[in-house]
């Protein structure tokens, strides 16, 4: 088998060079920088029915010019989802790399590791087996390429090895202090910082956050719920307490947390808040409490820890898939605790390190999972932002603060606050968005609260004034803060920002932004006031096992004027809550991708997608249909109004079949609706409207329902649909047709709108 091996590098090599892949013949050793991810095949196993099973691992490095970090981390999915194992490399593969020359026709160096890991079967399992693994690999365009063997659970092992370089994640952060033993406070800010917040206190925006967090801990406190707040309100006495040294208040906020220690919650969803502010009040209240009091905390933080990275029996609700908020909730919540009592006297901190690492790797599954490439959430906005200013973000300031490395810079993460920010139009000193997924709300000015002080210095320019203008010393005064928890972090990011030479947010994000990875599409005419238009679209292009999901595929929202023109319905999992075109007798689409996408300087675009095929189910020959849909958008004020939106849904297959016959077009709005004949009106509460006319079906067929949301438009009739809306404050324009069906061709003003197999051409985009 040995000698098997021993040719396995050079074939794979010769292969690559028969096919005409380009090969370097030897490293250069700078590019072996970064964060190197190795996938070996079938590299560990386990018995399934008596017999074993292979499953491939992805051993985890960070080298830097090819000098490795000794610490390696590995994950197999499928082996355990569950749990993350350490390993380390060779001593002498750190110093230098070691190179050996593989025998081909063609000489080629070849970068040999040695790695041992030490690999454990299950959470609670406490068994660990060594797997050792020797591993030769070679550079292959922008990848890496290889082989390898070893032994694990006394199988020798062998296979291929695929591999990338991706940028350092988290970022190194230049000239960082360590933090010094049982130094505290370190999570929010850290003790040489603390002046400097002190001093915060003392501005204006400093005087009106602490007023706020007092007006804030002077409201009920709940033990219970989807979010106990026992933990959050006693972090905002102990912050109180540290800033003032206020013995009373430090006490005052033990009680509350010895409470809040005494009331856990029913699952890890609800435990994981309370650990959180439990966390944070331990942090601010450390140079305040008696031994005691420190010790008792210390020790319950290190079991949470150890519970929340565990977790718990899917019978309690739990859920640990990469993308779910529970995961994002449990596994930040124990990071931050375990980097709360880090190198505490008395502790295994071997194993706090561990279960540290273990959530910090969880959470960065988590952006790459459930967050897009420009901080859309797959779960929806309610799901994504919950998690986020509950713990999530006190988890990643802590990260950055006591070891020294950003995990949001070159991350997804960076992009939530650009994301929101781009969809919000102010609403009497509210910044609102039109919701998608659950519940059809987000966290609001809290996720700047709890999230601007982790943002790459180069987006504040685009934000804070628009932080400071809605919920600063300028708006509403309140500073996001709608918990106790808040108000340190927002304090502490004045103390750092004084002066951020104000941008409008456009000339940072520009008019059209575009999650690629989940398929969202957001088009803004400006960043101005409650006028502004903003219209998205979710394609949907991943669908997250084991998360929340809604049948949104397609799904639209339109607002402008001052007005929501279309919003989701009610917050259930039904097809028809959505703006989407339903076939009754049949299931959701599940996925979309994109067909055709363009935009305009001024915020305008077009996007077509595709959906999945829906088949029948064992028909033979195959039955199935898929939806095409194309959305424009204009904001050229070429049509004469400041807002034409155009809607065009088209179907690919077996339209006749019974199950996909009747279609049915959907559009949810709170406007107060009139129907004429092919056409409908929305009235708002100002004097915008808008209207929407049927270019096809010809004979449609409108009606409209009342629901909790407002009202459900509706409108049958025909195969296919051809919309175009227009929204304006005075009267609507006229259209003007020529022919009919799908090559209709309509002018409104100098715009023209025709439709060409899978795209809606506007002659102001693409004529």
């Amino acid at each position: 088998m040995k000698q098997r091996y021993l040719i396995l590098l050079p074939f794979i090599l010769f292969l690559l060079k028969g096919s005409n892949a380009p090969i370097l013949h030897s490293f250069d050793i700078k590019k072996l920088s970064g964060n190197i991810h190795l996938t070996l095949k079938h590299g560990v196993w386990k018995l399934w029915e008596e017999k074993p099973v292979y499953q491939n691992i992805t051993l985890d490095l960070v080298c830097n010019q090819g000098k490795c970090e000794p610490e390696v981390w590995g994950y197999a999915k499928k082996f355990n989802q569950d749990v993350d194992h350490q390993g380390s490399i060779e001593k002498n593969n750190l110093e230098q790399l070691t190179i050996k020359e593989i025998k081909t026709k063609t000489s080629q160096e070849a970068w040999q590791l040695k790695i041992t890991m030490n690999i454990r079967s299950h959470p609670w399992d406490t068994k660990i087996s060594p797997a050792v693994y020797q591993i030769d690999l070679v550079p292959h365009k922008d990848k890496i390429i290889g082989s390898y063997q070893g032994k694990y659970n006394q199988k020798f092992l062998q296979g291929s090895v695929t591999g990338n370089i991706q940028p350092f994640w988290p970022v190194p952060i230049n000239n960082h202090q360590p933090v010094t033993v049982q130094e505290h406070p370190r999570l929010v800010f850290r003790k040489h910082q603390l002046p400097s917040v002190k001093e915060a206190v003392k501005t204006p925006e400093g005087q009106a956050i602490i007023k706020q967090l007092k007006d804030n801990l002077e409201k009920p406190i709940y033990y219970n719920g989807y979010v106990p707040t026992g933990g959050y309100h006693g972090s905002g006495y102990c912050f109180l307490a540290l800033i003032n040294n206020d013995q009373e208040l430090a006490e005052k906020g033990w009680k509350i947390v010895k409470k809040s220690i005494e009331n856990p919650g029913k699952r890890l969803l609800e435990q994981s808040p309370i650990v959180t502010g439990v966390a944070l009040a331990y942090d601010f209240c450390y140079p305040l409490w008696d031994q005691e009091k420190i010790t008792t905390v210390t020790r319950w933080l290190a079991a949470q820890t150890e519970q929340l990275v565990k977790g718990d029996s899917p019978n309690n609700g739990w859920n640990s898939n990469a993308g779910s908020n529970w995961n994002a909730r449990a596994r930040s919540a124990a990071g931050l605790a375990a980097l709360a009592i880090l190198n505490e006297p008395n502790l295994s901190n071997d194993e706090i390190y561990h279960y540290m690492r273990t959530a910090e790797r969880n959470i960065k599954r988590y952006f790459t999972t459930a967050l897009g490439n420009y901080g859309f959430g797959s779960e929806g906005d309610h799901y994504t932002t919950e998690p986020l200013i509950l713990t999530v973000f006190p988890f990643l300031q802590a990260y950055k603060n006591i070891m020294g490395k950003d995990l949001v810079k070159g991350s997804p993460a960076q992009w939530i606050l650009p994301h929101y920010l781009m969809r919000m139009i102010p609403d009497n000193n509210k910044l609102k968005i039109t919701a998608y997924g659950r519940h059809r709300h987000y966290a609001g000015s809290a996720i700047f609260a709890a999230g601007l002080v982790t943002l790459p210095q180069e987006f504040l320019p685009g934000i804070v004034p628009i932080f400071e203008q809605y919920s600063g010393l300028k708006g509403d005064q309140t500073f996001g803060i709608t918990l106790p928890h808040y108000a340190p972090f927002i304090l502490t990011f004045y103390s750092k920002n004084k002066d951020n030479n104000p941008q409008n947010p456009i000339k940072l994000f520009n008019y059209n932004f575009v999650d690629q990875k989940k398929g969202f599409y957001n088009f803004r005419n400006q960043w101005k006031n409650e006028d502004d238009f903003v219209a998205n679209i979710y394609l949907k292009k991943e669908q997250i096992g084991g998360t929340w999901h809604f049948p949104d595929v397609g799904s639209f929202r339109i607002s402008g004027l001052g007005e929501t023109w279309a919003k989701a319905g009610e917050s259930t999992t039904k097809w028809q809550e959505e703006n989407v075109v339903i076939l009754p007798k049949s299931s959701p689409w599940k996925t979309a991708k994109p067909l055709f996408f363009v935009s305009n300087p001024d915020g305008s675009g077009i996007v077509t997608l595709q959906t999945n095929t829906n088949w029948r189910k064992n028909s033979k020959p195959p039955v199935g249909i898929a939806g095409l849909r194309s959305f424009a958008v204009d904001y050229s004020n070429a049509s004469g109004v400041p807002g034409l939106f155009v809607l065009v849904d088209r179907f690919i297959g077996n339209n006749q079949a019974e199950e996909f016959k009747e279609k049915v077009w959907i559009m949810h709005t709170p406007g107060k609706v009139t129907v004429d004949n092919n056409s409908f009106l929305i009235q708002g509460e100002t004097q915008a409207t808008l209207k929407g006319t049927f270019i096809v079906p010809k004979s449609v067929n409108i009606t409209t329902e009342k629901t909790e949301e407002g009202t459900k438009i509706i409108a049958r009739g025909g195969e296919e649909f051809f919309v175009i809306m227009t929204v304006q404050k005075k009267s609507p324009p006229s259209l003007n047709i020529t022919g009919s069906g799908m090559t209709a061709k309509v002018e409104i003003g100098e715009q023209k709108i025709t439709f060409d197999q899978d795209r809606i051409r506007l002659s102001t985009i693409n004529p």
